[in-house]
């Protein structure tokens, strides 16, 4: 059925609310979404964008329906809900000749989706439609160990059985291109990121180093945490979108810097951090402190060669009245066999060029005079060339692996 209807549910104080009514059209030449708020959510105080630039609240008075533009098949802050990368690929397996849709990806992602939405076929209550049969497991947690062996098997079967059904539902609301799963430590949710088959190094073990020397550089890191089970490296990092009270669980809102910007994924290499700046400066709620935090993590990135920092990987939290920035996540180094390096994002006057005068020439859109921004880069660039071996060397990455990624941070310890 090429069109299908959905409401949307904002978690508020822990209870899902119906927030409108969304409809996905999904044919070959004709893919986009409509949607509309309910008057009764538009009346309450507590209320929530569930896009704020592109379905932003208005007057419960006025009825308005807003439709995505050409080229999107569904709003930016519903397409977060859904996942990428390895949500993907287990959803793929989990339908055996069939891919999955827009719609499907959205419909079927399970509870442990990133953000405050949720979905269903009535305004009562949230309820997971998923095209392979099979429902949603409320309150079923699993141990690191079923994970790691169930992450490790889905990698290796052309289609999931039974018994990887209950990794799909803990794996594939999530985004990303690794192997994941939602678990609990003491009662608080955690992403668990497991090895792939397919690695060419200890990507656990560097993620791991990477953003502990991130925030021995002063920037915001999430709790994070390392376990091997089965003889599988574990990569653990607390989600900063849930926060577990004593009889309830705070689902935060969560938006990609690809929503804040209202691009579409085709078109990243477009954007700079200097646009990110500009969103804080429009949705922000403590903005100078922000956009220093930005700048920080922009120059990180240069500093130990992440050049994966795309939309996605940048994102913001709704704190009650407007946006902050979110926590840092994915940031992981990558060997270079040229001099040269480019980020994702622009950082300067000089485009995508990864290098220090650039990140320095663009640092009034932070906020930033020349000195306190030179002051910054100085100060870190001291930091990840005294910390990085160290922190690789806690990881347990081996000196073989050391070697590799000593290019990763030459502008630090070589100076340029």
């Amino acid at each position: 059925m090429p069109t299908v209807r959905s409401y949307v549910f904002v978690y508020l104080a822990g209870e899902p609310v119906p927030a409108g009514l969304l409809t996905m059209t999904d044919e070959p030449r004709n893919k986009f979404a409509t949607f509309a708020y309910g008057r009764r959510y538009l009346a309450r105080p507590d209320r929530i964008p569930v896009d704020p630039v592109a379905l932003p609240l208005h007057d419960p008075g006025t009825e308005v329906t807003f439709r995505t533009e050409e080229g999107f098949a569904v709003f930016g802050g519903i397409r977060d809900a859904a996942p990428d990368g390895w949500g993907q690929y287990l959803m793929y397996k989990a339908m055996g000749d069939r891919l999955p849709s827009e719609i499907d990806l959205i419909l079927a992602s399970g509870d442990y989706r990133v953000g405050a939405l949720a979905f269903g076929p009535t305004p009562e209550r949230p309820e997971r439609i998923t095209p392979w049969g099979t429902g949603d497991a409320p309150g079923e947690r699993f141990t690191l160990e079923e994970l790691a062996e169930a992450a490790e098997r889905a990698q290796h079967v052309d289609e999931l059985d039974e018994n990887l059904r209950r990794l799909l539902t803990a794996g594939s609301s999530l985004g990303g291109a690794r192997p994941k799963a939602a678990t609990d430590i003491d009662g608080q949710p955690w992403i668990a990121k497991f090895q792939a088959r397919n690695d060419t190094f200890p990507e656990c073990r560097v993620e791991l180093a990477t953003m502990r020397l991130a925030a021995a550089c002063g920037l915001d890191v999430p709790a994070l945490d390392f376990q091997r089970v089965l003889e599988r490296d574990i990569y653990l990092i607390e989600r900063f979108d849930r926060v577990s009270h004593d009889n309830w669980l705070d689902r935060r809102p969560f938006a990609s810097g690809l929503t804040m910007l209202g691009a579409h994924e085709s078109e990243v290499s477009r954007y700079s951090y200097a646009d990110l700046a500009a969103v804080l400066r429009q949705h922000g709620t403590q903005v100078r402190r922000d956009l220093h935090e930005l700048f920080r993590r922009m120059v990180f990135n240069i500093l130990v060669t992440n050049d994966d920092d795309h939309l996605r990987n940048h994102g913001f939290l709704f704190d009650g009245t407007g946006w902050r920035l979110s926590p840092l996540y994915d940031v992981v180094p990558k060997p270079q066999v040229g001099l040269d390096r480019r980020l994702v994002l622009g950082v300067g006057p000089q485009g995508r060029d990864a290098t220090i005068p650039n990140a320095l020439a663009g640092a009034a859109a932070f906020a930033l005079s020349a000195e306190e921004a030179l002051a910054i880069v100085e100060d870190m660039r001291a930091r990840v060339a005294a910390g990085w071996e160290q922190q690789f060397k806690n990881a347990m990455v081996s000196a073989a692996d050391r070697g590799r990624f000593a290019t990763c941070f030459r502008l630090a310890t070589e100076g340029r």
